[in-house]
């Protein structure tokens, strides 16, 4: 049997995952990466993307997460998220309306900030969409 570690995926509003897994990817700043039992301490920052899990049993669960920080340490793994929905959980008509929000902002926004919040809205509900399939 594979080597198991303890993961958290946490939002400012609840704990969305905690459980014992066999390994997880994800898209770091820096890249994509892959962390299994035994992983060196690790602090990173997460993009908004696809967070894909495998749990003891060789299921796999994939969640999609809006920024954030991870840590692993002694066979420990945290997921600090603005926000985060496990597949088959999304509200694909919210999303598809956030997007169209975010596309609209993208054409109109002024400034450089403005451009970058938008760009960024956008980015989020594509992920969403892309793990609802849609």
């Amino acid at each position: 049997m594979a080597k198991t570690f303890k993961l958290e995926i946490i939002t400012p509003e609840k704990v969305v995952y905690t459980d014992t897994v066999q390994s997880f990817s994800a898209d770091g700043t820096e890249g994509s990466f892959g962390v299994l039992a035994d992983h060196a301490p690790l602090i990173t920052e997460l993009q908004t993307s696809i967070f894909t899990v495998h749990d003891t049993g060789n299921k796999t669960i994939r969640f999609a997460l809006d920024r954030g920080f991870l840590e692993v340490m002694a066979n420990n793994a945290v997921v600090l998220t603005d926000a985060c929905v496990k597949e088959g959980e999304v509200n694909v008509e919210k999303i598809r309306t956030e997007k169209d929000v975010a596309e609209k902002s993208l054409s109109s926004a002024g400034t450089a900030e403005e451009k970058e919040k938008a760009l960024s809205l956008l980015k989020r509900a594509n992920t969403w969409l892309k793990l609802a399939n849609k």
